[in-house]
């Protein structure tokens, strides 16, 4: 109960927000300057190979929701948040949305494979022109929604990503 009172808030929080329109755009990847991840990982092993996947002569960052204080708090460009830094209603604090704000994206890749309310609320906040993510009920934020099992792991759900943003080729 509680839960689907706290979807509604971070909903209606980011409908709000999106009157501020963003630039949509779709972008390949060889043309991408810079990357925002949102991942919900603790398995630094896991983070490296995540972002050594997209770095390719790219600015990339990530964004990570962690239950409780981690070890990857010292992790070159990780932006780490918990419960201490969102409200009871799971939305990120002030501090923690301005950091996310300003930094400028090219590409949001959301590699989340449920619906967690504080990187969904940044996701829909995320002035990003090009937003990736898979396919999740309740969310019509992407511009590139893949359809993948649940149980796929992020760095399989970033290959596939990656294979779309390289095949697909933007009208000119």
């Amino acid at each position: 109960m509680f839960q689907k009172f706290s979807r509604k808030y971070i909903d209606f929080n980011i409908r709000q927000r999106e009157k501020k329109s963003r630039k949509k755009h779709f972008i390949n990847f060889q043309d991408v300057s810079s990357v925002m991840l949102l991942l919900s990982i603790d398995n630094k092993k896991e983070i490296d190979e995540i972002m050594e996947m997209v770095k390719d002569k790219k600015q990339v960052s990530a964004w990570i929701f962690t239950p409780q204080e981690s070890a990857l708090k010292n992790t070159v460009n990780v932006n780490l948040f918990s419960k201490k830094e969102i409200s009871i209603l799971q939305k990120p604090s002030e501090k923690v949305e301005k950091s996310f704000l300003c930094g400028e994206y090219d590409l949001l890749i959301d590699l989340t494979t449920r619906e967690i309310l504080p990187l969904k609320y940044l996701l829909g906040i995320s002035k990003a022109s090009c937003r990736c993510g898979m396919k999740k009920e309740g969310y019509s934020f992407y511009d590139l929604e893949i359809d993948v099992p649940a149980k796929t792991k992020g760095t399989e759900l970033l290959k596939q990503i990656l294979h779309y943003l390289n095949a697909i080729k933007p009208k000119s």
